[in-house]
C-alpha cells in the first residue's frame, strides 16, 4: 500500500496531467458538461468495481472460517489473494483516472472547477476517487478481518493486565502486561467499532505516507507562486524547485515526530521490559529519543523503527505484540528493529531516492535532448514512469535484502541471553566459531512464524518489501548451519551499500556538470548578495 501511496502523492506533483495523446476525451474541452459527466461516471464504476470485489471477497473468507485449522487457512490465503487483487486495483484505478481522463483538468483549469486556487484543495480533491475505494474496501473487509484477527489472536493473547483475577508480576511474560496496565491509553476492552477499524487503517497505511507528503505539496503551491520573482531576481529557472527540494528533506527528517502523533502513541512505562530495551540498547549502541508504545485497538501484531537521527528517532512497540509475545520474542523483535538502525539502512534508502532521481531526471533530459518526446505532459510521465519503475523493482529487492540483514541481526541481538545451546552450536558449542547461536535462530524464525500467524499472513506469501516469512526463516536456518555462507551473505550487503554510496557520488557529479553553468550562476548570485 505504501508505493501506490508514494505513486498518488507523485502523479500530485506532476503538472500537465492528462498528457493530451493518453486522454480518452481529447477531442471536446474538459468544461464541456457531457465529458464531466463522462469522467464522473468513470471514476464512479472503478470504485464501484472495487467495491464489488471487496465484498466478494469477504464473503469468501467469511465463509471459509468454520472453526478448523484447515478452514482457518484457506481463509487466511483467499483474505490474502484478494489484498493483493486490490492492491493491484486501487493503483489500476489511481493510474487511469489521473492519467486516461481529464479528472486533473477538471478539478484544476480556472475553466472548470478551479479548485487549485484553494491551496491543498484542489490537489486532495484529485485523490478522493482513491481514497474512497480504499475507504469502501476496507469497510466491506471489515467483518472479515476482525473474524480472522479474532481467530488468531483469541489462542495467542497472554492473561490481561486489567483481569483482576490474573496475578501479574514483574517476571516472565508478565513484564509485558505489567507495561500495559501502566499505559495511560490502553482500556480493559479496545475499541473494535468499525470508525476505530478505518481509522487506524488509515493512520497506520495512508497517514504515514500521506502526512508528511501532504506537507510537501503544501510547500509547492508557494515555491510554485515564488517562481517568477526568484527567476527575475537570480535568473535562475530551477531555484523553486531546489528550494522545493530543500523542504522536502527537512520534512522527511521531521517526519518522525509528526507520525508520532499520527499514530496513538506514548512512551513505554518504566518497569521490567523497558529495562531490559535499554539494557539492549546500550550493549548495541543504538541511541534514539523514545521507545513508544503503539496503541492499535490490539489489531497489529509489530514493531517500527523511524528516524534518520538519533535526537529524531523512535522505536515503536504494538500493544498486540506485547499480549501475545513472550519476553524472549519480543526482544527478538525488538532486535530486528534495532538492526535497521544499527546497519544505517535508512540512510542508505536515501542515498537510494537520491539515485533513484538522477536516473530519472536521466531519462527525462535524454528523452528531451534526442526528442524522442515533445509533449511536456508526456515527458514528465516518462520521467515518473521510470522513476516508479525504479522503486518498483529496486526499492524492493534492496529493502528485502535489508530485512533479511535485520533479521540476522536480530538473532544476534538476543544470543547474550542464550544460557544453554546445542553442542554443535557455532557460538556455545565447543568449536566456538563465529556463527549464528543455533538456539538464537530458532527462537528468531519461531517468532517471525508467530508474527505471521497472527497477522494473518501465509508463511508463502510474497511481500515487496519484507519477502515472505518462509524465505526469511529458510534464510536464517541456512545461516546457522552453514557459516561461510553467513560470511558470504555479510559481505554481499557491504558490497550493496558501497555500491550505493559511489552510485550517488557518481550521480551527484553528473548532476553538478550538467548544470555547471547554473550552479556557477547560483554561487555568483550568492556571493553578491
Amino acid at each position: 500500500m505504501y508505493f501506490v501511496i508514494i505513486m498518488a502523492f507523485a502523479l500530485v506533483l506532476s503538472e500537465d496531467l492528462p498528457p493530451r495523446q493518453l486522454n480518452l476525451f481529447r477531442d471536446r474541452p474538459a468544461s464541456d458538461p457531457s465529458v464531466v459527466g463522462a469522467t464522473l461516471a468513470f471514476v464512479g464504476l472503478q470504485v464501484a468495481l472495487i467495491a464489488g470485489i471487496a465484498y466478494l471477497a469477504r464473503r469468501r473468507t467469511l465463509a471459509a472460517i468454520d472453526g478448523t485449522s484447515t478452514g482457518q487457512n484457506l481463509a487466511i490465503r483467499r483474505f490474502a489473494r484478494s489484498q493483493f487483487l486490490l492492491l493491484g486495483l486501487f493503483a489500476g484505478s489511481l493510474l487511469s483516472t489521473l492519467i486516461l481522463t481529464p479528472w486533473a483538468t477538471i478539478v484544476r483549469s480556472p475553466g472548470c472547477w478551479n479548485l487549485d486556487r484553494f491551496v491543498l484543495v484542489g490537489d486532495l480533491l484529485l485523490l478522493v476517487p482513491f481514497f474512497l475505494a480504499l475507504t469502501l474496501a476496507w469497510a466491506l473487509q471489515y467483518r472479515a478481518e476482525l473474524a480472522l484477527k479474532a481467530d488468531f489472536l483469541g489462542g495467542h493473547r497472554l492473561p490481561s493486565a486489567h483481569d483482576a483475577s490474573t496475578e501479574v508480576s514483574p517476571i516472565g511474560n508478565n513484564a509485558a502486561m505489567e507495561a500495559l496496565a501502566a499505559a495511560r491509553r490502553t482500556a480493559p476492552n479496545p475499541d473494535r467499532s468499525i470508525g476505530a477499524y478505518l481509522l487506524d487503517k488509515f493512520r497506520h497505511h495512508v497517514l504515514v505516507i500521506a502526512a508528511p507528503m501532504t506537507l510537501i505539496v503544501f510547500v509547492k503551491h508557494f515555491t510554485d507562486g515564488m517562481r517568477p520573482y526568484l527567476f527575475r531576481m537570480t535568473g535562475l529557472p530551477w531555484l523553486s524547485d531546489a528550494l522545493l527540494g530543500l523542504a522536502s528533506i527537512v520534512v522527511l527528517v521531521l517526519a518522525p515526530v509528526m507520525l508520532r502523533y499520527v499514530w496513538s502513541t506514548e512512551p513505554l512505562p518504566a518497569g521490567p521490559l523497558r529495562e531490559r530495551f535499554e539494557q539492549t540498547c546500550r550493549r548495541i549502541g543504538l541511541r534514539y529519543r523514545e521507545i513508544l508504545l503503539w496503541h492499535t485497538h490490539g489489531m497489529t501484531v509489530n514493531a517500527a523503527v523511524m528516524g534518520f537521527i538519533p535526537p529524531l528517532r523512535y522505536i515503536l512497540i504494538s500493544d498486540a505484540l506485547l499480549e501475545t509475545m513472550d519476553e524472549e520474542e519480543i526482544e527478538a523483535v525488538f532486535g530486528h528493529e534495532a538492526g535497521h538502525v544499527h546497519h544505517w539502512h535508512l540512510p542508505f534508502f536515501g542515498a537510494f531516492a537520491a539515485t533513484s532521481m538522477y536516473l530519472s531526471g536521466g531519462v527525462v533530459l535524454m528523452m528531451e535532448r534526442f526528442g524522442m518526446v515533445r509533449d511536456q505532459a508526456l515527458l514528465q510521465l516518462g520521467g515518473l514512469g521510470a522513476l516508479l519503475l525504479v522503486w518498483l523493482f529496486g526499492f524492493g529487492w534492496l529493502s528485502r535484502k535489508f530485512e533479511r540483514q535485520a533479521d540476522l541481526f536480530g538473532v544476534r541481538c538476543v544470543t547474550p541471553d542464550v544460557r544453554e545451546c546445542l553442542q554443535w552450536c557455532p557460538v556455545h558449542g565447543t568449536s566456538h566459531t563465529s556463527g549464528l547461536c543455533i538456539s538464537a535462530a530458532n527462537l528468531f524464525g519461531r517468532t517471525l512464524s508467530k508474527i505471521a500467524s497472527l497477522n494473518g499472513i501465509p508463511r508463502r506469501a510474497p511481500s515487496w518489501r519484507h519477502g515472505s516469512i518462509e524465505s526469511r526463516c529458510r534464510l536464517i536456518e541456512q545461516m546457522a548451519c552453514d557459516p561461510a555462507a553467513l560470511v558470504h551473505f555479510d559481505r554481499f550487503l557491504v558490497r550493496i551499500k558501497a555500491g550505493l554510496a559511489l552510485a550517488t557520488l557518481i550521480g551527484t557529479i553528473i548532476a553538478a556538470s550538467v548544470y555547471y553553468d547554473s550552479i556557477a550562476r547560483a554561487i555568483g548570485w550568492l556571493a553578491s548578495t
